[in-house]
Formats: structure tokens, sequence, C-alpha cells
């Protein structure tokens, strides 16, 4: 059936081409067509929504005279935990007009969340690899009253076994909403690729399902001699695994393993000064200790090596939350993590400052964020996509 949403007549039309404007680099603004855009868009519309369900399934709308985030707590019982989740609900959806927000007071806004449905429905239409997400979102406002209550931690919920189809497909490329961060980050690690044809050899981690991977090895063919796949999570690992060897170039040696990188790396056979470039798609974030894994990182290169991490990026100036974040508040992982005013002022996605900051303090001064999300979103506030890299001298 034919797709009838056209992105170019999108009524947003306007804010996507000052966007695609401000990205100077051409073959990274191709990443960004109207047809991502207008996805992303729909699927903040139903983040909004979302949220607004889940705090009105639990009882958590404020009343006329508003509400803070420690009264909701007491009047309903709510854990301490779950306190941050709340959090992120109200301020997503202030940040949206659908609450205001007075002296840390939430209040009913004039504006009104679109019906779940109806919005779900479009994206299902617009982009039909995107419409795990409704999926995944669903879950969240059906069990928002367990989660809440302390019945059910976000992993029971989100990775209960009868979940796992789920994910595959969400961390897939065909999924648009989270592909983007594999073709950002293949783009950043093409950049490194020797053009003589040279050894290059790339340790990947975290790489769960494995559209990563294939995306690196699928663009990248014979240019990676050498491709180790790494997860921690048994049942993402074997697909993962099966990915990475589908798409190698006959040329090309892939190697699978099992790393936690909140671990030794050295003691899990990666040997210090032995890849070319270390890279990561949407999983350092949800390290406890990321100063130990980007020290980790660092040691695993080679001279004139890489670290690249592409993941969502929070611009610096944006103080607002992130569509996504409204499924990973809701996990423990994501959550609790060491902090620093510097290097990590918050739990959840960096901004390139605190990436930049990160990466120094390991010993990697030479850092860039492809493309310049701050710069981009000082006209464009949802953007929130791009890759950093890191290299060693």
């Amino acid at each position: 059936m034919a797709n009838q949403y056209d992105p170019e007549q999108h009524p947003k039309v306007a804010e996507f081409v000052k966007l695609r404007a401000a990205i100077a680099d051409e073959a990274v603004r191709e990443l960004f067509p109207f047809r991502f855009l207008a996805v992303n868009e729909t699927f903040g519309r139903l983040v909004d929504a979302t949220a607004y369900n889940i705090i009105d399934a639990i009882g958590a709308v404020p009343p006329a005279n508003g509400i803070t985030v420690h009264q909701a707590k007491k009047d309903l019982s709510i854990p301490w935990r779950r306190t941050v989740t709340l959090k992120f609900l109200y301020e997503k959806l202030s940040d949206s007009g659908i609450l205001e927000r007075e002296d840390g007071r939430y209040y009913l806004g004039d504006a009104r969340p679109g019906d779940w449905d109806t919005i779900a429905a479009e994206l299902a239409e617009r982009e039909p690899g995107a419409a795990v997400a409704n999926d995944i979102l669903k879950t969240l406002v059906d069990n928002a009253k367990i989660f809440f209550a302390g019945e059910a931690t976000g992993d029971e919920i989100l990775f209960a076994p009868q979940q796992l189809p789920l994910w595959l497909k969400y961390f897939s490329n065909d999924n648009l909403l989270y592909s983007i961060n594999n073709l950002v980050g293949a783009e950043a690690l093409a950049r490194l690729v020797p053009p003589d044809g040279g050894p290059f050899e790339v340790l990947e981690i975290g790489g769960g399902c494995g559209s990563g991977a294939e995306q690196n090895l699928r663009r990248l063919g014979a240019g990676i001699t050498r491709y180790r796949f790494t997860e921690v999570a048994e049942t993402f690992a074997r697909h993962g695994e099966k990915a990475a060897r589908s798409a190698a170039a006959p040329s090309t040696v892939v190697e699978s393993a099992r790393l936690d990188m909140n671990q030794s790396w050295a003691a899990q056979g990666v040997e210090p000064g032995t890849f070319d470039a270390v890279y990561s798609v949407n999983c350092f974030h949800v390290a406890p200790d990321l100063d130990f894994v980007i020290n980790e990182a660092a040691k695993a290169l080679k001279p004139g090596g890489a670290v690249i991490v592409s993941e969502c990026i929070r611009p610096t100036k944006l103080a607002r939350p992130i569509h996504a974040e409204i499924i990973f508040d809701h996990l423990d992982s994501f959550t609790d993590v060491a902090t620093d005013p510097v290097k990590r002022p918050t739990h959840g996605f960096l901004t390139p400052a605190a990436w930049r900051a990160t990466f120094q303090a390991a010993g990697l001064a030479d850092v860039t964020v492809l493309p310049d999300v701050d710069e981009i979103a000082e006209k464009y506030p949802d953007f929130v996509v791009g890759a950093v890299v890191a290299k060693r001298s």
C-alpha cells in the first residue's frame, strides 16, 4: 500500500528546511531526509500522548492548584526510585505545553495531547518499520500502575521474555527512529578507514542485536579487516553475532565475545593498543562509571586510533527531555549512574560539552561531534542525533 504521507507537505516542512540547511556537511545532511524528520516529529507527539496517558492512569494529572513531584510521590505512595520517571513525564509534558511549571509546581497548560490511537496509526502508516515504538509505548501505559506502585521494575516489564521480538524490531535498521544512530555512526567510522586499504580493526562494545555492526560491515566491506563484536546480554549477542557475520565481506575477520564494559577489558580478552577504532551505539550512557569505560576504551586503541560513540545527544544549552528517554527512564540501569557537575551532570544522554570533558579527562583531546548538534539545535531544538569522535594522539 502506498504511503499517504508526503513528508515534503508536512506542517513543519519549513523547520525541516532550516535544520537541513544548518548541517554544513553534505554527506551528513543526506542522512537526515524529510522522511526521517517527519517520522521523528510524529514519534514526539506520540511520546507526549503516552506521557499524559501514564500520569492519567496513575492519578497524577495535576489538580487545579498544581502539584510537585514530591507531593505526587507522597499522595500516590510512589517509591522514591520511580520519582525519576515521574519527574521526566512532568518535564516532558511541560516542555510540550501540555503542563505548565511554576516554582516547582506543575499545572495543566493550554495545549492538550493528541489522541494516542490516532497518532500511533499515523506513525505506523508513515513509517511501518517504526511502528514497533507503538507497542513499546503501549506497554508502558498498560503497566503504569504496577510500575509506579513498585510491583514491577522497568526491566521486568520491558524485557520480559515475551517482549524480545519487540526489541529485535526496535534495535533494527528497518526502524528509522533507531537506525539513524547506526547511519551517523557508520559515516563517522568510514572517515577513519585508511584510503590505501591498510589494516583497520574495530572493537564494538554493546553491539546489541547487531544492527550497528550490520550497517558498518555492509557499508565499509573489505575496508574493515577485523571486526570484534561484543555484547554482554546472551539473548541479544546471539542475534548480533549472526547479523555481523552475515554482513561482513569475505576478507573481514569477524570475532564475537561476551564483554561487560564495566569490568576490566584486558581481563576479558581485549589487549591494550590493538584496535584502530572502539565503536559503540547508544550504550556508553548507561555505564555506572563512565570515566572507567572511556579509560578502558582509550587503552584499547592503537596510536592514532579513535573512539566513536553514536547516540542521542542532549544539546548543551537546552536542558530539555529527549523523546526516547520516556522508554529508558523506566530502567534503573539508565538512571542509576555516577554523575559529575561537568563530565556528566545528569543521567541519560550526554551533551556535547559533557562528552568533550569526559574524553579529554581520559587523554583523548581531539574530540569532534558529527554533526555539530549544539549549532543545529539553535535552529531546530529537537535535533538530538550525533556521533562523538575522540582520537588518540
